[in-house]
This record gives C-alpha cells, structure tokens and sequence, in this order.
C-alpha cells in the first residue's frame, strides 16, 4: 500500500522535477534572477516553474513586495521538504555514479564561494585528484548531518570563547574602488561625489556592511544627492566597483583576488576596520577525505592576509 494519500499522490505527479529544483534554488536565493543564473536558464523560466508548483498546491509561495521577494507559510514547508529530498537524491545519485570515488560537501556563503573558494578549487583538484568535491552557496545555518553536509565554512559573529577552535581567519573590512575612481579620493569628504554600491539587507543581518555606519566613523552625512546601486549578492557589488559604477565595502579573503590584480584599490586605507572570523564547523572530522580538504583550505587561508 502506498504510504501517500491520494492527494499528495496526484500532486506529485503533475510535479515536475525541474519546477522543484527551480522552486529550490529561488527559495534559497530569495531571487528568481539568482535562481535562473545558477541553473542557467531564463528568469521568466523560474517564474513559470513556481507559478505551475503554485497552481497544483493552490497556494502562493512567495510574497512579491518592494523590498523583494519572501517564502509565505506554505512556501517555507514545500522548501525545506524539496531542499532535504534534492539534497538526498542529490547524493544517491553521486555514490551510484561515482562508486570507486570518494566525495565530501561543503556549505558556505554564496559570497565566500564565488569570489574566493570556487576559483580556488582547481588547485584542491590537482592536489588531491581523487576526492570529489561538491559546493552548497547558501546564508541558512544548515544542519551538517540531516543535509548531509560534511563541512561549513562560516563567519562568527561573535569573539571566540575560551573553549573555541582557533579562527581560521578574520576578515578585513575596507572601502575599495577601481583606480580611476580611488585616484579621486584623497579624503573622506571626496567621497560624496561618487556613487555608493550598496549590499541590499532588507533583514539587517550584516550590520558591518552599512553605509550609515562606515559614514559615522568617517564623520560624514548621507546626502539624498548621492547617487546609490543596490544589489542582493554581495558578488555584484564587487563586479560593479571593477566596473567603475562607484565605492564598494571590501571584506578579505573575498576583494583579495580583484586588489591583487589591481582592478581595484583601497580607499582611505587608515580607516579599515576589522569584520567577523571564519570558522570550520565538521560534521565527521575522522573522514580522511575531510581532513584533507581542511587542511588544504586552512593553509590557503592562511596565505590571505593584507595591512
């Protein structure tokens, strides 16, 4: 006898796997845009996938308001069931095609893996060509062993206490902008003639990314005449200071890669400040494979490091 109902059997079955995955990856990314970039496909594409999962639950997933988009009550359940089942299947689907391979998974933000791990992982690869790697970008707190999550990498908000690990890092926090513009500001005042990029937060979780606050150390107002770009992924808003657009937050290990290259700059360097730390989190440290990789990516980090 079938264990569903059948209601939910005949939902299901009108279901199609790629609405799912579409559903996951918006509701993840709270962004149809982000969606449709990481699954390369359209943003109309997402929005049909949602809105046809929408017509057979007969209920809204998301809330479409100004400050963007968020899961209602049954969008909240339907996500956390499909992120769980994909993830599942996911794995199910690696063991039987890779038998005589070993794997492990990684979470992180979806900041720290496009700008700093990712470009990264082919010095891993060439390292240790055995062991397959797979990155899950998300801001959630996942639960390592329900996901299946081998190791996070996550910032700390908090001092580590006296029973801690030992950070791997702590990031630096310091306004950048590509040369042409950076050669212009010579002072805090300077910079009220440039456009600010800005990390869109409408739920105000990364205080350190606020403009209000950085013009309070510097001991400057906020002029309604200073023209700001907003954005939801903080891998934009470095794109847009390469491209000139205007004055980014930096955060290290992130703006390393694009000061290093010199297609940006630091502004006002005397008046950097310190940020959160990185931290591991191990659901199975006795894995070999794990342990190599933390290795490698403890030593990497090591490495990143500017006055």
């Amino acid at each position: 006898m079938s264990i569903l109902s059948r209601a939910s059997t005949g939902a299901l079955r009108a279901m199609s796997l790629e609405a799912l995955r579409g559903f996951e990856s918006a509701a993840r990314h709270l962004s149809f845009t982000a969606a449709a970039e990481e699954l390369c496909i359209t943003q109309s594409a997402v929005s049909k996938q949602v809105k046809s999962l929408e017509d057979i639950i007969g209920a809204a997933l998301f809330r479409r308001g100004g400050k963007g988009l968020s899961l209602t009550p049954e969008g909240r359940q339907l996500y956390e069931a499909a992120r769980a089942a994909i993830g599942q299947l996911g794995a199910a689907i690696d063991r039987l095609l890779a038998v005589d391979r070993v794997s492990i998974a990684v979470t992180t933000t979806p900041s720290f893996a496009a700008l700093w791990l990712v470009p990264k992982l082919a010095r891993f690869q060439a390292a240790e060509p055995g062991i397959d790697v797979r990155i899950d970008a998300s801001e959630a707190m996942l639960n390592l062993e329900r996901e299946g999550i081998d190791l996070a990498i996550r910032l700390n908000a908090q001092p580590p206490g006296p029973g801690d690990a030992r950070p791997l890092l702590r990031e630096r926090l310091m306004l950048v902008a590509a040369p042409a513009i950076a050669a212009r500001i010579a002072e805090p005042r300077h910079m009220l003639d440039a456009p600010l990029l800005v990390f869109h937060d409408p739920g105000a979780r990364f205080a350190w990314m606020s403009w209000t606050q950085w013009y309070q150390r510097l001991g400057l107002a906020r002029s309604s005449k200073q023209a700001c770009l907003y954005f939801s992924q903080y891998a934009h808003v470095l794109n847009a200071a390469v491209q000139q657009a205007g004055i980014a937050i930096g955060r290290t290990p992130m703006v390393l890669p694009m000061l290093k290259s010199g297609q940006l700059q630091v502004v006002l360097p005397e008046h950097a400040v310190d940020g959160l730390t990185y931290q591991i989190v191990a659901a199975d440290t006795e894995r070999p494979e794990v342990r190599q990789f933390r290795a490698w990516l403890e030593g990497e980090l090591a490495g990143e490091v500017i006055g």
